[in-house]
Parts: C-alpha cells; sequence; structure tokens
C-alpha cells in the first residue's frame, strides 16, 4: 500500500476474544458476579453499616443515580460517573471497581491470547512496511501479533522502527513517576523502562505482555485513559499527565500527517470521545481514509465528519478484510 497508517479499534481485537465496546459493560459486570469476593471490589459492592446512606453499597447506588436505566455503554458510564462525582463522591468508588474489575477481564483475556490466528500475523506482515499504527485499544493483540512475526515495533516513533502509538494507554502500562503531580514519590518497579525519551509512562520492555503490576498492590497507577479526560488516572492534571496526554496525541497525529492514507480498523468513531474525534479528523484530511467496519451506520458517520477526505470503505470484519484475509496465492505459496 505504501504510506500507511493504521488505527485501531475494539473491532481490531474482538477475532482474538476481546470484547466490542458494545459487550464490554456486560462482560466487566460479569466478571464483578464472578469475582464478588475479590477485596479490591467487595467492600464497594455491599452494604456496610458505616454507611447506612448506601443501603445497596457504595457501588450499586452509585450507578443506579448516573445510570437509572441501565443503558449506557462501559466508556460512557465511566464518564458519567466522573462527571458526578463532585456532588455524588461515591462515584470515586464506583469508577474504581470498574477499572480494576475491565483491566482484570482484559488481562485474563489476552494470558488465552499465544496462538496467533494467521490474520493477525497477515496484518503484522502488511504493517512491516507501513508508517506505524495508532491502537485505541488497551489490549496487546496487535504488538504480539507483531513480536510473532518478528516487526521491530515499540511505543514511540523515537524508540522503534514501527511505532504503536496509544492515546488512550496500554494494559502494560504504569505511570509510576507522574504520581509526583500530585505529592507522591513512587519509584517504578527495577524491570520498567520509560515508552519514549521523555516519557513519564513506562512498562516492561523485556517482559512486555507480563502484567507490570501483578507483584503490586497499586492498581490504580495502571495506566487506562478514558474519553474526554482532561487527566490521567483520578486526579486533576497536573504538569507531567498534561504533557504526558499532548506528547501520546502529538505523537499520533505526527505519524498520520507523514501517510498518504490511514486506515481505521474496527474503529467506530465514539460521540462521546469529541478529541479523538476532533484530532482524527484534523490530521487526517486531505488523505484517503480506508474505513474497515461491517456498520454500514460507522462508514456514513466518518463521511459526516470527514468531510475534507477521500472516504473508501471496507463493510468487512477485520478477519475477512484486505487487512485480515490472507491472499489465496499467498495461503497456498
Amino acid at each position: 500500500m505504501g504510506r500507511t497508517v493504521f488505527v485501531l479499534g475494539a473491532g481490531f481485537s474482538r477475532y482474538a476474544g476481546m470484547p466490542l465496546v458494545q459487550e464490554l459493560r456486560e462482560e466487566v459486570f460479569q466478571w464483578l458476579e464472578e469475582n464478588a469476593s475479590d477485596p479490591r471490589v467487595s467492600v464497594h459492592m455491599n452494604p456496610l453499616p458505616n454507611w447506612p446512606e448506601f443501603p445497596k453499597g457504595k457501588f450499586w447506588d452509585s450507578l443506579r443515580r448516573v445510570d437509572p436505566e441501565d443503558r449506557r455503554g462501559f466508556e460512557e458510564l465511566m464518564i458519567d460517573l466522573r462527571c458526578q462525582e463532585k456532588e455524588y463522591p461515591a462515584c470515586v468508588q464506583a469508577r474504581h471497581v470498574l477499572r480494576y474489575a475491565c483491566a482484570q477481564l482484559l488481562w485474563a483475556k489476552q494470558n488465552t491470547f499465544v496462538n496467533v490466528p494467521e490474520s493477525y500475523r497477515y496484518f503484522a506482515r502488511l504493517v512491516r512496511g507501513e508508517l506505524g499504527v495508532i491502537s485505541f485499544n488497551w489490549d496487546l493483540i496487535c504488538e504480539r501479533a507483531l513480536e510473532k512475526e518478528w516487526v521491530p515495533w515499540g511505543y514511540s516513533q523515537h524508540t522503534a522502527q514501527i511505532p504503536v502509538i496509544k492515546p488512550h494507554g496500554s494494559l502494560n502500562w504504569t505511570n509510576h513517576p507522574m504520581q509526583e503531580d500530585w505529592g507522591r514519590r513512587i519509584g517504578n518497579p527495577p524491570e520498567c523502562r520509560p515508552i519514549a525519551p521523555d516519557s513519564s509512562i513506562s512498562h516492561m520492555p523485556d517482559k512486555p505482555f507480563d502484567d507490570p503490576l501483578l507483584k503490586y498492590d497499586s492498581d490504580d497507577l495502571r495506566c487506562l485513559i478514558f474519553p474526554d479526560y482532561d487527566e490521567l488516572l483520578d486526579h486533576h492534571a497536573g504538569a507531567c499527565a498534561r504533557a504526558e496526554k499532548t506528547r501520546l496525541w502529538n505523537e499520533a497525529t505526527s505519524l498520520i500527517e507523514r501517510a498518504k492514507q490511514v486506515a481505521f480498523i474496527g474503529y467506530s468513531l465514539p460521540s462521546y470521545d469529541s478529541e479523538a474525534r476532533q484530532r482524527l479528523e484534523c490530521a487526517c484530511r486531505r488523505k484517503v481514509v480506508i474505513v474497515c467496519n461491517p456498520a454500514t451506520d460507522v462508514i456514513e458517520e466518518f463521511r459526516r465528519v470527514f468531510q475534507q477526505s477521500q472516504i473508501v470503505p471496507e463493510p468487512d470484519k477485520f478477519e475477512e478484510s484486505l487487512f485480515g484475509a490472507i491472499p489465496r496465492t499467498t495461503a497456498s505459496a
């Protein structure tokens, strides 16, 4: 293809067993039901004698407050809880429960992803000759595929031939040094290194598919970033957090600026993520934009929002598309 940047959404990882955006809430709640005794969540999900104002527990009372009809998706629910914190402080604990459960659910699924399907390996071979990847997925499906095909990848254009830029964070990222914004001085685990020379986010480069927080009771330091948050983790943005968010988006947009075409695979352009929509639309102007998605309403939304781009529809699931369906000549060779 030549000078292509791939932008990945949940539809890319679905074939590997990861939930789509609309499925994530249901699967997180199922994890909570199956792990109700986990001490990180049970204390907030059950009534306590010293908190009589929460007869169902802080978690359930907070959810009933922000989503009484049970209609909000997972990321929308996280945004709603964040917005209600000042009026209803128990929403803080509810968000903690959901974020922890989400991370545990995705790690459990990630750890079963050992045999990489050929569709992902074929995708990795395509990426080898292109500019790089921008992923809005917290999972590591793309990275595992690149690793299997010996593609030289990393989390920054400054550290790898093929960058995998993740503006919404990653399961295997921590941000211990960033805690200095809020008066906490916590050293990184010894195996961790910054994802970029000027980054306060770290991962374990020698063990990229291991959980860096598995041995530590510090899940609040996991770097999962939610749409429309002006801060990382649970705090108002400090200088370090603002700089990190700016750095991640600058890397993403500068990668797109170098491209002739941008291929969106399984990304639904969600309306609640206004920042991503604005930044991506601006960076993609006057470029060819391939929209790989089986949902016709998603393709139409790209046409409506990306009016200064040339939209090329690829109305297929990832594994059936030109990015994941192995050509017969290749498969038989």
